[in-house]
């Protein structure tokens, strides 16, 4: 009687996965030893935390194609083994609070001593600022294209203000949002088979691997300058910031990495 004989076959795999998240993320304060610039009444440091994303995703997938049929030969020992994956995520901006700073020293006594007035919020924002999160926005003219002083009310500080605190903002802390962020990571591997050694075994391979960070080189800002002006006594500004809301910084662009490992 002929008994068949089974044939092993490695057959390629495919993995996906994708996730969405919508969330939000409050506090009055993200740091430890938060310092509030209103220190008179919490619920104006009330909002989202530094590190809010509001909308996010992540695309996540890995490919192992099969060349040959047989997994057991030498061609695919040689020639196979691959493994292609990349990983896609992204996210709506961080939010980021305006502020006056370089307080003049003539208001030291009643505010600036107590150690959270090297900055000021502002005591109104007169709303008409763009809604653009693109890099193009942070780059050029951004949201504030009518320049920063446009914008806001600086307060009036005096001498009472050590007691009762400068006048109420209808400021709020992290009111405004930066630019989006995208990340491409990809993957690709690369395990030979060796031949089969009493020393090694049956199982050695040779695993090589290239990591690209960053594979497509995209720009992702960060770091926004949210210095409205020098603050002066009496309210006044001494100066207005011309980069205010603009991006001062970016993540790194395109990195590659690789590696070698032998198994057995």
């Amino acid at each position: 009687m002929r008994i068949p004989t089974r044939c092993w076959r490695r057959r390629s795999t495919v993995e996906l996965d994708f996730q969405y998240r919508f969330a939000r993320s409050i506090d009055q304060g993200s740091q430890d030893y938060q310092v509030d610039p209103y220190p008179w009444n919490y619920s104006y440091s009330t909002g989202p935390s530094d590190f809010d994303a509001t909308q996010s995703y992540k695309l996540w997938g890995m490919w192992t194609p099969n060349i040959f049929r047989n997994g057991q030969n030498y061609a695919e020992k040689i020639l196979g083994g691959w493994t292609i994956s990349g990983i896609l995520t992204g996210h709506s901006g961080f939010p980021w609070s305006p502020q006056y700073c370089g307080v003049d020293s003539s208001v030291n006594s009643a505010y600036q001593t107590q150690g959270f007035a090297n900055c000021v919020l502002p005591e109104t924002y007169a709303g008409g600022a763009g809604t653009n999160y693109s890099n193009a926005t942070f780059l050029g003219a951004g949201n504030f294209d009518r320049g920063a002083l446009t914008y806001f009310t600086a307060p009036t500080l005096s001498s009472n203000a050590l007691l009762f605190g400068p006048p109420a903002s209808n400021i709020h802390r992290n009111m405004f949002r930066g630019p989006g962020f995208f990340g491409d990571d990809f993957t690709l591997a690369k395990a030979f088979g060796l031949p089969k050694m009493k020393f090694l075994g049956e199982s050695a391979k040779l695993n090589l691997q290239a990591n690209f960070y960053n594979m497509f080189n995209k720009l992702n800002l960060t770091n926004i300058n949210n210095t409205i002006g020098t603050y002066a006594a009496n309210g006044t500004i001494a100066s207005g910031n011309a980069t205010f809301g603009l991006a001062q910084g970016a993540f790194a662009g395109r990195t590659v990495e690789l590696q070698a490992r032998f198994s057995f």
